[in-house]
C-alpha cells in the first residue's frame, strides 16, 4: 500500500508498500542473459510445461515454451498454455494463456500483460510546513480587568485578571505544543497618537521559525502593561490595518515553502491611533485582509470580547470572511447604508490614505473593502476569556486549520508519483484508520494525476489537533513513480 503517516515531528513518510512502478511509465522488462545460440524446446500444456536447456544463455520464447540454460529466465509466452524459460538447464515454470507474470533473476516481478516492472519502494516526503504569525492586540482594553470587582480605569490593578495575561498563558502553551510542526512568528501591535507625540504603529515581533517557543515566550513576557493613563498620545490604541500591512509584507517576502497565515487576536475596535469615527477603521481592515488573501496569506480571526469593551455587531464576522477570501458583509449599523462609509470617512486621514491605495473612483458609495449581499461560512473564534480551557481549545482548533488538506505527490524526493484517474475506485484512503470515500464534498478527490485533496468533513477531521495519521493506498497498476 502507498501510505503516509505523520510522525510526532510532523514529518510524513510516504511508503510504497505494494508494488509501485519504477523508472519511466511502462518500463519494459529486459532479461539479463540476452539470446542464446542454441535454445532448447519445451512442450506447453494448459498448465505447467517443462523445458530442456540449450547450450546458449537463451531467452524465453514467444512460441510453445522454449527456454535457454543461461543465467536469465525468460518471460511467459504469448501462446496458450506455454511455459517460461527455466533458470537452470532442464527446468521451466508454467505459463498462462495471456503470458502471465514471471520473475527474472533479480527478483523483479514482470507483468507480461502490461510489460511493466514493479518493485517495492519507500520514499521520505517532507510536507511543506505552514508559517503562522501570531498577532496579538496590545491596546488599552486588553489590560482592563475581566471581573467587575477591581476594574479601575485606565488599567487593571490585578495583572492576572486581564485578557492580556489570560491570552498569553494560553498562546504560549499552544505554541510550545506545535512549535515542531509550525513556523511560528509573534507580533504584538499597538500605537499612540502621533499628533500628540506618539508613535503609530508600535510592533514588537519575533520572526517565524520552527521550535520558536522560547524566543516568543521571552519577548511576550517582557512586554510591559498599558501605562496607567488616558492621555491622548500616551494611551495604547489599535492600529490594526497598519499592523496587518507590515506583517503581511514580511510574510509576502518570505520564500520558505508552505502556506502563510496570520492568527489575528483582538478585543478592541480598530482605529488609526486617533480616536476618530469608529465606522471607518473596520472598512480599512477588511480591505487589508482581502488584499492579503489575494497574496495567498490567510488571516484567522479570534475575538476576545470583554465586558468592558464589546465590538460592534458584525465586525468580527466580516474580518473572518475577508481573511478567508469569502463574500463579506459591510459592518454598518441597521440605520446606515453603504453611502455612510464614504460620506463619514472621506474626511478621516487614515481612511482616505487607505482608500487611495485601492485605485477606486473617489465618489459616494465607494468603500475600501469589497462587499457582498451575503456572508461567507467562516466564523471568528470567540472564546470566553474567563475560561482558560476553552481559550486553549479554540487556539488549538484555529491553528489546526493551517494543516493543508491538499497533498502534492508531484515532487517526492525528486520523483513524481502519478495516479491513473480512470482507476480511482481501486484506491483506499483512511484517516486515523477510518476509510474515507471518494467524494467532491465529504471525502477525497484527485485534482490532477499528482494532487490529492481531502474535502468537507474529511478535511475537517484531518485538521483536528488529535488527528495524526493518514494513509493512501493505491494498487500497483494505478501508481507510476517517475
Amino acid at each position: 500500500m502507498l501510505a503516509l503517516r505523520r510522525s510526532p515531528s510532523g514529518r510524513v513518510v510516504l511508503a510504497v508498500g505494494l508494488l509501485g512502478f519504477v523508472g519511466a511509465a511502462c518500463a519494459k522488462a529486459t532479461p539479463i542473459g540476452g539470446t542464446g545460440g542454441t535454445t532448447g524446446s519445451g512442450s506447453g500444456g494448459a498448465g505447467a510445461g517443462t523445458a530442456t536447456g540449450g547450450a546458449g544463455p537463451g531467452s524465453g520464447g514467444a512460441g510453445p515454451g522454449s527456454g535457454g540454460a543461461g543465467p536469465a529466465t525468460g518471460s511467459g509466452g504469448a501462446g496458450p498454455g506455454t511455459g517460461s524459460g527455466g533458470a537452470d538447464p532442464g527446468s521451466g515454470s508454467g505459463g498462462s494463456a495471456s503470458g502471465g507474470a514471471g520473475m527474472d533473476a533479480r527478483g523483479t516481478v514482470v507483468d507480461a500483460a502490461t510489460d511493466r516492472v514493479c518493485q517495492e519502494a519507500e520514499l521520505n516526503w517532507e510536507p511543506k510546513i505552514p508559517t503562522v504569525y501570531l498577532m496579538v492586540d496590545r491596546s488599552g482594553s486588553m489590560f482592563d480587568c475581566i471581573s467587575t470587582a477591581g476594574n479601575v480605569e485606565p488599567s487593571c490593578k490585578t495583572p492576572t485578571d486581564t485578557p492580556w495575561a489570560k491570552l498569553k498563558d494560553a498562546a504560549l502553551s499552544v505554541v510550545t505544543s506545535l512549535q515542531a510542526q509550525v513556523r511560528f512568528g509573534f507580533a504584538s501591535f499597538t500605537g499612540t497618537n502621533p499628533m500628540s507625540g506618539g508613535m503609530c504603529p508600535i510592533i514588537n515581533k519575533v520572526a517565524p521559525a520552527l521550535n520558536n517557543a522560547t524566543a516568543i515566550s521571552t519577548l511576550y513576557n517582557s512586554l510591559p502593561f498599558q501605562p496607567e493613563t488616558t492621555e491622548v498620545g500616551k494611551k495604547f490604541e489599535t492600529p490594526a490595518r497598519q499592523s496587518l500591512d507590515m506583517i503581511g509584507n514580511e510574510l509576502g517576502a518570505d520564500t520558505t515553502p508552505g502556506d502563510k497565515y496570520i492568527l489575528f487576536i483582538t478585543d478592541g475596535q480598530p482605529d488609526y491611533c486617533d480616536d476618530s469615527n469608529t465606522l471607518c477603521a473596520p472598512d480599512s481592515v477588511i480591505g487589508g485582509l482581502q488584499a492579503l488573501k489575494k497574496k495567498n496569506i490567510t488571516t484567522i480571526i479570534m475575538g476576545l470580547k470583554s465586558t468592558v469593551n464589546d465590538l460592534a455587531p458584525g465586525i468580527l464576522e466580516a474580518f473572518a470572511n475577508a481573511g478567508a477570501g469569502e463574500p463579506t458583509l459591510a459592518p454598518i449599523k441597521a440605520n446606515q447604508d453603504m453611502f455612510a462609509l464614504y460620506d463619514q470617512c472621506n474626511s478621516i486621514a487614515g481612511w482616505r490614505a487607505d482608500f487611495v491605495t485601492t485605485g477606486k473612483m473617489a465618489e459616494r458609495g465607494m468603500t475600501i473593502g469589497d462587499y457582498a449581499t451575503t456572508a461567507g461560512p467562516t466564523k471568528p473564534y470567540a472564546p470566553d476569556i474567563t475560561n482558560q480551557t476553552m481559550l486553549v481549545s479554540q487556539l488549538s482548533q484555529a491553528l489546526a486549520g493551517v494543516k493543508s488538506c491538499v497533498f502534492d505527490l508531484g515532487d517526492v524526493n525528486g520523483k513524481s508519483l502519478k495516479v491513473d484517474l480512470m482507476q480511482l475506485d481501486k484506491a483506499t484512503i483512511s484517516v486515523m484508520g477510518t476509510t474515507v470515500p471518494i467524494s467532491d464534498t465529504n471525502g477525497w478527490r484527485m485534482n490532477s494525476a499528482t494532487q490529492l485533496e481531502l474535502t468537507g468533513t474529511a478535511c475537517a477531521t484531518w485538521r483536528k489537533p488529535e488527528t495524526t495519521t493518514i494513509k493512501f493506498g493505491f494498487p500497483c497498476q494505478i501508481v507510476i513513480i517517475e
